[in-house]
């Protein structure tokens, strides 16, 4: 029987110290080969040019890429390369954004040599792996989910109150607003008033609140709500295309 292919293992860690002692810990594993360390993401990109590894332990705070970053990067090449957070964060909602943009598993900086062996093997291997952090995460989400998707019902809200809501929270103007879910600033004007009669609050302010508080608005990044504009600008150049062409 032939001996089983060493995993390859990068290290993304800010902290020189840290960093030093867990290259020195998973460099001592018989079953890695570890390749190289980085301390941030830009760094692990630069290295990664010359090196083919199988999985990386990745920190969350690192200044010039952060692990999210990476993270996104990596999913959005499509790159082999299994990802394993390595953090002292146990926010379930970071955990649970995580595992969604495609983390394959998420450790604490405390786990045992134990558990992140069987971890990076699991992934390694393409096997599904857990732990009770991981397993919160999803569970609670589930459960909040489910909070979210009742209280919609309950106020009787669907997608377009949704996107009007979340366009207000990030502070768009009206006449953008209207553009976004295909009708006039006047009936905007009434959509918003019977939003706000919904919600029994009698301004802006309160609506926001309210959102946030209802789990319907989650505070978004320059680059997500640009995305979110092109998206829009895209449906729009459609619609004007099957309205040309319904005409004819």
């Amino acid at each position: 029987m032939e001996d089983q292919p060493k995993i390859r293992i990068a290290l993304v860690e800010d902290y020189e110290l840290i960093r030093n002692s867990l290259s020195k810990m998973l460099a001592e594993i018989p079953a890695f080969q570890f390749i190289f360390s980085a301390a941030n993401g830009q760094d692990f990109f630069d290295k990664l040019k010359f090196h083919d590894i199988d999985v990386v332990l990745l920190d969350l705070e690192m200044p010039v890429l952060n692990g999210i970053d990476v993270l996104k990067e990596l999913k959005r090449i499509d790159s082999p390369i299994k990802v394993v957070i390595l953090t002292m964060h146990d926010d379930e909602e970071i955990i649970f954004e995580l595992l969604s943009k495609g983390a394959d598993a998420y450790l604490l900086k405390e786990c045992s040599n134990r558990e992140m062996i069987s971890a990076v093997t699991k992934v390694f291997n393409g096997a599904d792996y857990s732990n009770k952090e991981m397993n919160s995460a999803i569970l609670n989400s589930v459960a909040k989910e489910r909070r979210i998707q009742s209280r919609l019902k309950h106020l009787d809200l669907d997608e377009r109150d949704l996107t009007i809501l979340r366009m207000i929270c990030d502070g768009k103007q009206g006449k953008e607003i209207a553009a976004a879910v295909f009708t006039s600033k006047k009936n905007l004007d009434l959509l918003r008033t019977n939003l706000m009669k919904k919600f029994k609050v009698k301004s802006a302010n309160e609506l926001i609140r309210h959102c946030i508080i209802n789990g319907f608005y989650k505070a978004r990044s320059n680059e997500e709500i640009e995305k979110e504009k092109e998206d829009i600008l895209a449906a729009k150049k459609l619609k004007k295309t099957d309205d040309l062409w319904g005409s004819i």
